[in-house]
């Protein structure tokens, strides 16, 4: 009942403004952080802000300009529902207001300027946007102000991402050298596009860990059987099982996020195991045949993978149970890779080991070690 509320929550009602929108934020006055001594062990050491000291909304043009900018970012095909929010305009609005509807108020002359937005900040129609930070004085001078606008679209993958966030740059730079000194340094940002970056991070750290855990995987193989012919059979099966997993992943249309990284690379212990009690089963054989060495390493290891998958399957099963979705998605895929394992080493294994499976001193890695220390002496 609780998986079908949440169902109903996410699948059932249209989204709000508010729930999972890509909020972007125009920024202008600030440059950046400089990080440079900045300490990863201390959570509140985040870096020092670098001020665009060549901000300045004081000037009558600018103020205009920013109106304009901030009508641009609503005519914006890209913004959904034309839902923005622009303090200058609220100002603007504001100031006709308080003058009984007289236009001729804005744009405010330079030396007026900052008196008139402190009075506009502190009424609580300016207020809101001094709580959402939007608007930032350190001491009596105008640091920083951003213009915020609900993007169309929700969270995709970064293939589909960076070319929106791409278009937004585009027209960062478009406004940007359309708009006078003071007004010409500004910047988009979103919370959405740290994400992209780190799904993109994700991603590649994902393949990287398989990578290494496969070759791993590839050296423990060479070093448990000492035969390259049995240790290169092997990390084929583990990664056809890595690539079945993959593919139910991408059937099930997840994101690759913190979880599937996280379990990826994971499943290549899982994949190992079977593989290679299989393997060495095989080689330790004192069989002539491949038939014969096939059918006693399955005699010999055959109950105890059954076992151990069964045992293994049913840790993961039992996720299945969990309301969260990140052990949801645990649960997948460790029954996936346990039920992958399985068929391939059970049934395509040792069908390559009945065919090509090596015989004799084939791939032997001690036999030649021994002919190569023979041939020197």
């Amino acid at each position: 009942e609780i998986r079908e509320s949440q169902e109903a929550l996410t699948d059932d009602f249209h989204k709000g403004k508010d729930d999972g929108d890509i909020v972007i934020q125009f920024v202008y006055g600030i440059r950046g952080l400089d990080r440079s001594n900045v300490t990863p062990y201390d959570l509140d050491s985040i870096g020092d802000v670098e001020w665009d000291h060549d901000f300045d909304l004081s000037p009558p043009a600018n103020q205009k300009r920013l109106v304009k900018i901030c009508d641009l970012i609503e005519e914006n095909p890209l913004v959904q529902d034309r839902i923005t929010n622009c303090f200058i305009k609220d100002f603007k609005t504001w100031l006709i207001d308080q003058n009984n509807g007289d236009t001729s108020v804005f744009p405010v002359e330079a030396d007026q300027f900052h008196i008139k937005m402190k009075q506009f900040l502190a009424d609580p129609i300016g207020y809101e946007h001094v709580a959402q930070s939007r608007v930032g004085y350190v001491g009596n001078d105008l640091r920083y102000a951003f213009v915020e606008a609900v993007a169309l679209g929700t969270w995709d993958p970064y293939d589909v991402m960076h070319p929106r966030w791409q278009r937004w740059e585009d027209f960062m730079d478009q406004l940007n050298g359309e708009s006078l000194v003071g007004l010409n340094k500004g910047y988009q940002s979103s919370s959405t596009w740290q994400w992209m970056i780190t799904e993109r991070a994700l991603l590649r750290n994902a393949f990287q860990g398989m990578g290494i855990a496969g070759g791993i995987s590839f050296l423990v193989l060479v070093l448990s059987t000492l035969n390259i012919f049995m240790a290169i059979y092997s990390i084929t099966m583990i990664g056809g099982i890595a690539v079945s997993v993959l593919g139910v992943v991408s059937a099930l249309g997840w994101e690759f996020g913190m979880t599937v990284s996280i379990a990826v690379v994971i499943l290549i212990g899982f994949s190992v195991d079977y593989v290679v009690h299989l393997g060495h089963a095989y080689i330790e054989s004192e069989r002539e045949t491949r038939v014969e060495k096939t059918r006693e390493a399955l005699k010999k290891m055959g109950v105890s993978i059954l076992g151990g998958s069964i045992t293994t399957f049913g840790t993961g099963a039992v996720l299945f149970l969990t309301t969260l979705l990140f052990f949801n998605k645990f649960a997948v895929i460790i029954s996936s890779t346990i039920s992958f394992s399985l068929l391939w080493s059970m049934l395509l294994f040792p069908s390559i080991l009945v065919t090509v499976g090596p015989t004799g001193t084939t791939g032997d890695l001690k036999a030649l070690y021994n002919k190569l220390k023979g041939q020197k002496e």
